[in-house]
């Protein structure tokens, strides 16, 4: 689509999960608001979703569209920018997507979540076909990473699809220093479910105890096997040597990846895992699956181990082996925290963000400023 065909745009509707609760997307969000971006243009939060019962989820989603539809009339001619993951997600962002076309407002698909083809894969054949109209009528859907665009163009051929990669802050590097006589701790960081390969961490650590005395593994986040993997660890005898934490916010996210020794991520299925970033950028040597984005992220040796999803020998193999050799550690650590100031960088990535809503004529306030001192310079000088 040629710019002059894009609808002129003054504001952002951003419309996502609750800021309060948990997963990659608050996670995202919570980024681009640390980069300034909600202070360089004029951006209003939506929220749909909240963690609760049943009756917290479909109060936030009638909240959230109410509100949604309030702010499609009285903000100045909005671009709605959509978070969506699968499921109940998508359909909560349906309807969102409902009232921009009806607002006669232009909306933008930014697709989070890793178990988006399967979502499709199980829906019926009416259900998949709103799926492709969604992604169809969109001005843009965000992917986020190449393996990702072409997952949702095989879904929805008329999408009009662009990467735009998560990204994450560099903690100083002052922050990352850490003491070697500490507890060693292995660290998985994130949404405590199936798919992420929880049940298979415990297994493989449970195989490099003897080897390891010293060696602790944390889960920190909450989800479905949260108690399925608490009784996991008790049937391995892990009492001691195994936490789960729960889910933590921002300063104890921190704590936990200022204090872990290892990153893990063993999961089955993912898009561009945000947890894996933050390890990264904490300078953690990490282990994780070839799936989703994260081969774009990781390269074998270079600055991560990757392993086979749900190969627990592997898996113990690469534990064993980063925790024996500390030159190793040190090399992919410095490695991984590069990866992210080269390529995933959160000031370029919103930029590139400013740069799509510039598209719809969205200029940052800086810009304007600047804009309005030429003017007055020039008229002066008239």
């Amino acid at each position: 689509m040629s710019a002059r065909e894009l609808p002129i745009c003054r504001s952002v509707l951003m419309v996502g999960t609750d800021l309060a609760g948990i997963g990659g997307i608050r996670t995202v969000v919570e980024g681009y608001i640390e980069a300034g971006l909600f202070d360089e243009i004029d951006c209003t939060y939506v929220t749909t979703h909240r963690p609760g019962s049943r009756w917290t989820k479909i109060a936030a989603a009638l909240s959230g569209w109410a509100q949604v539809a309030v702010r499609l009339v009285t903000l100045d001619a909005p671009l709605v920018h959509v978070h969506l993951s699968s499921r109940a997600s998508f359909w909560r962002k349906a309807v969102v997507c409902l009232l921009a076309r009806l607002a006669r407002r232009p909306y933008l698909l930014h697709a989070h979540g890793s178990e988006f083809v399967q979502f499709h894969e199980e829906c019926g054949p009416l259900a998949r076909a709103i799926v492709r109209l969604v992604l169809a009528r969109a001005q843009l859907v965000m992917a986020l990473s190449d393996t990702w665009r072409e997952s949702l163009a095989r879904i929805s051929p008329r999408a009009r699809i662009e990467v735009l990669r998560n990204a994450v802050p560099l903690p100083p590097l002052d922050d990352l220093r850490r003491r070697e006589d500490r507890e060693p701790i292995l660290l998985f960081l994130g949404e405590m479910a199936r798919h992420k390969g929880v049940f298979e961490l415990a297994r493989a650590f449970a195989r490099v105890t003897a080897k390891l005395p010293r060696l602790k593994l944390v889960y920190s986040g909450t989800g479905a096997a949260l108690e399925e993997v608490r009784q996991l660890g008790t049937e391995l005898r892990l009492d001691d040597r195994m936490a789960c934490t729960g889910w933590v916010e921002l300063e104890g996210k921190r704590a936990a990846l200022a204090g872990a020794t290892l990153f893990v991520l063993p999961s089955y299925v993912e898009g561009m895992p945000m947890a894996l970033l933050e390890a990264m950028a904490w300078g953690l040597p990490v282990i994780a699956t070839p799936v989703g984005g994260v081969p774009e992220m990781l390269t074998q040796e270079v600055n991560g181990l990757l392993v086979a999803p749900g190969d627990i020998d592997a898996l113990a193999a690469a534990i064993a082996r980063l925790m024996s050799d500390p030159p190793l550690r040190a090399r992919l650590a410095a490695a991984a925290r590069e990866t992210i100031a080269t390529r995933f960088s959160l000031d370029a990535t919103v930029e590139q963000l400013l740069d799509i809503y510039r598209r719809f004529g969205i200029e940052p306030r800086d810009r304007y400023a600047r804009r309005e001192v030429c003017l007055d310079t020039t008229v002066q000088q008239k």
